[in-house]
């Protein structure tokens, strides 16, 4: 996949930018604040059509404004599409999607139109934040490809929902319970195998990429980590729990309790890994996805990388370099381009340089 053109109208700290890529190699330079990862989220945006640093879509409209507008022109396989969305906070909030000129109602519809892969020192929550974080990590990746998946998802949670309002209420009628607990093992089941078979075949990529970037010296495996391993075993555990649930007020079984565990034998990262560990596991785990997209699913995604090339060590960096000439195409935000220079060196002739002061962005071709 290629990013050709990107539009930005009122987004973050941006009112008015129109850009053209002609390259491989995208840098966005600046200092900090002035405004080059809210191009980087930009892009995300309109791969993911969610923001990767905030929740509300009213919090990236520029100040002043009522409303935002990105619009991405995408190549792949000699075939050029265009995404477009637009947010309007007043007089009444609304979203709008477009795929070449045709509004798009469900979200499902834009699935693996336009495939990124984002790194950022964010990413570290993954490894930190718990089994929430790594649910959400696995959940996101599956749904990017998945339309079914993510409508199984989106259903699970309703039904969740529905589920713990029942048991908040203290209702003891066991019969109206059954029916929401059937539909959520039904549902739930979907997402178990699902999760299973993808964890399964990330964890070989995984361990490969870890493998480069440690030397060998760090062997972890990724690993499913179930609450219930079954469609019977869920439903029994709903059963056996309900005099519990109903005490506590909400479903305390179930695959939205499921864990990602990454680390050696019985002990998680977390309990033993240093830093450096864990920003190789991160970049070990991001990359998977990478060439889970490229190897399984035929797409070569765009990089999208956040300004996390400065503090890695040369063995990472030299790791980064293979990992950017396979790409079709990739954007970095940095605050200068020491430390990258090894990118620009090897494809000279493939990078394009905006610097990003005052609000403006400047080309240095």
């Amino acid at each position: 996949m290629f990013l050709k053109h990107l539009t930005l109208q009122n987004f973050r700290s941006h009112e008015e930018l129109s850009l053209d890529f002609h390259s491989r190699l995208i840098f966005f330079v600046g200092d900090n604040g002035e405004g080059k990862t809210n191009l980087l989220e930009a892009i995300c945006m309109l791969s993911w059509l969610k923001s990767f640093r905030e929740s509300e879509d009213s919090n990236l409209i520029r100040w002043g404004a009522q409303n935002y507008f990105l619009r991405g022109k995408i190549s792949e396989n000699q075939k050029e599409s265009v995404l477009e969305i637009g947010y309007t906070a007043k007089p009444t909030v609304k979203r709008k999607l477009k795929f070449n000129q045709e509004e798009i109602k469900k979200r499902t519809e834009l699935i693996g139109k336009f495939i990124t892969v984002l790194l950022t020192p964010m990413d570290l929550k993954i490894i930190e934040g718990g089994p929430v974080e790594r649910r959400k990590f696995i959940d996101a990746f599956i749904s990017s490809f998945d339309p079914f998946y993510l409508e199984s998802l989106l259903e699970y949670n309703k039904i969740l929902k529905h589920r713990n309002a029942l048991l908040k209420t203290g209702g003891s009628d066991s019969s109206h319970i059954a029916v929401w607990d059937k539909k959520l093992v039904e549902k739930g089941s979907l997402i178990l195998n699902k999760r299973k078979e993808i964890v399964l075949e990330l964890n070989a990529f995984y361990q490969t990429n870890l493998a480069k970037l440690s030397g060998g010296k760090d062997k972890l495996d990724l690993i499913y980590s179930p609450d219930v391993e079954n469609e019977q075993e869920f439903s029994d555990k709903l059963s056996r729990n309900l005099g519990r649930d109903l005490r506590l007020g909400y479903t305390s079984a179930g695959i939205h309790r499921d864990d990602l565990f990454i680390g050696n034998a019985t002990k998680d990262i977390t309990e033993f890994g240093s830093q450096g560990q864990k920003r190789s596991t991160v970049i070990a785990l991001k990359a998977a996805t990478f060439n889970y997209y490229k190897n399984i699913l035929g797409t070569t995604p765009v990089l999208l990388i956040d300004d996390v090339i400065r503090e890695l060590d040369v063995k990472r960096r030299e790791y980064f370099v293979d990992l950017v000439v396979s790409a079709g195409q990739a954007f970095f935000t940095t605050t200068d381009l020491e430390g990258i220079q090894d990118y620009v060196g090897k494809l000279e002739d493939q990078k394009q340089i905006y610097m990003i002061k005052d609000g403006t962005v400047h080309s240095l071709e």
